[in-house]
């Protein structure tokens, strides 16, 4: 996960989509990354200038509203077809409900508040902890798997609860603030 302050214009989505692209690394080509974002211009323009070379896919989901009440959803295929995107890839909800989770978990985020934040190193520090809590602390309902389980004893623990980054084999168990605080961290400037 990554995320770039700033007003959405090109060259902000420009920074994000760089940024990207070195979190992932080189991408098979027989494996095309799947991109999905909302119709502003700035990503497909960031898109094709960083990611050129590179096999990806790309969907624009384009929401009509008229008095604040959504009319109409349409899927845009930008790059790629119907069949690249499978399952529940083809919707920007999980990444719309994650800003509103956020929202409220930071004041600084929040519309028409009294807290801001001065400086953009503290706002920056507030959200990869924030990031760092939702997604390597807690557990999230959603992803728990049911245990099997030999008896029917009504104490047996029933559910084996996981964080995103379990869900995504990033770790074997939740993490603790502790680790966030004694862990090592690489420093690239």
């Amino acid at each position: 996960m990554n995320f770039e302050l700033g007003s959405r214009t090109t060259h902000t989505a420009t920074k994000l989509v760089k940024r990207l692209k070195d979190y992932i690394g080189i991408q098979p080509q027989d494996t095309p990354l799947k991109v999905t974002t909302d119709k502003l211009a700035a990503y497909k323009n960031a898109l094709q200038s960083v990611f050129a070379g590179m096999a990806y896919v790309y969907l624009q989901i384009v929401k009509k509203r008229i008095k604040m009440r959504l009319v109409t959803v349409k899927k845009c295929f930008v790059q790629g077809t119907k069949d690249d995107f499978q399952g529940k890839t083809q919707n920007t909800s999980y990444i719309e409900r994650f800003n509103l989770t956020l929202r409220q978990r930071v004041s600084y985020l929040q519309r028409k508040t009294l807290g801001y934040c001065k400086k953009k190193p503290n706002f920056t520090g507030v959200l990869w902890i924030n990031l760092f809590d939702y997604n390597y602390r807690c557990h999230h309902k959603s992803l728990r798997l049911p245990l099997m389980h030999q008896g029917t004893s009504k104490f047996q623990k029933k559910w084996k609860h996981r964080t995103p980054a379990m869900a995504m084999d990033l770790t074997q168990e939740a993490l603790t603030w502790r680790f966030l605080f004694v862990a090592p961290i690489l420093v690239t400037h």
